[in-house]
């Protein structure tokens, strides 16, 4: 193990809660989608350069006195890399709904939401869930983006007009990719990708906001409540002396009042 990981602020109450198997192991296996701004910046060679997963993810660890590392999974292999034990945790910004709750725990720290966004000439044409009827629209594959454009063709069809179709795509850089070269009309983001990757110089727009409010964290497997509850101290933690709110605030973020398990639901 890492010696400067080991001589961290161990002697945190979080630390006593960690279970034995990942105590001896001395380390968080983290299953991870690459890229994902702002949750996990990378260089050209797809290199971990920074990012909110990484930041939050490394107090965490120093916390409990252990190491942290970071694997890149495919976004459909990874709740279920989890579930099944090959991952210690997930995180990448995922949302805590109640259909991923029957095979895990999120340990939540934040909160997100949905935007649409789309080219600035489209801008004015487009300004709402309800302008995209009979549009295409895009959206990551396996995320709750996907439910969203769903919900509203149902109601462009609903209300006799042509229904939204969603083209998914396997990642935010695809999609954002179709958006740029016109393939797709608009597309789903989370909030926080969204205004980051305009603060970066992204020529998009965001022209709707605020819906699909969902509840953020750390996943773990069903089987691993205890280590869920020593992650949910270690973050208590962190927002009690600052750094949660620092390392956030990095980002134009902050984190909730007070980190929980599974607050979609609870």
């Amino acid at each position: 193990a890492d010696p400067s990981a080991a001589s961290a602020p161990a002697a945190s109450g979080a630390a006593a809660l960690v279970p034995d198997r990942i105590k001896q192991a001395g380390v968080i296996n983290v299953g991870t989608t690459l890229p994902n701004l702002p949750y996990l910046l990378t260089d050209s060679a797809n290199n971990i350069t920074g990012g909110i997963t990484p930041e939050v993810g490394k107090a965490v660890a120093a916390k409990l006195g252990l190491e942290y590392k970071i694997q890149n999974v495919a976004w459909e292999a990874l709740l279920p890399g989890v579930a099944g034990g090959r991952y210690d945790m997930a995180d990448d910004g995922i949302s805590d709904t109640l259909e991923r709750q029957q095979i895990g725990y999120f340990v939540d720290y934040m909160q997100s939401s949905q935007v649409l966004v789309t080219s600035k000439d489209k801008a004015a044409t487009i300004k709402s869930l309800d302008d995209v009827c009979g549009k295409k629209v895009a959206a990551i594959r396996g995320t709750t983006d996907v439910q969203v454009v769903k919900e509203a063709a149902k109601k462009c069809t609903d209300g006799g007009k042509p229904a939204a179709e969603a083209v998914e795509f396997p990642t935010a850089q695809d999609a954002d990719l179709a958006l740029r070269s016109g393939r797709v009309d608009v597309e789903v983001l989370v909030a926080e990708t969204a205004k980051y990757a305009i603060s970066q110089g992204s020529p998009v727009a965001i022209v709707a906001e605020g819906f699909a409010p969902t509840y953020v964290g750390m996943f773990v497997a069903k089987k691993d409540k205890a280590f869920a509850d020593a992650l949910l101290a270690a973050l208590k933690e962190l927002k009690a002396d600052g750094t949660l709110d620092k390392i956030l605030g990095g980002y134009g973020l902050k984190p909730i009042d007070e980190p929980g398990i599974n607050l979609a639901t609870s």
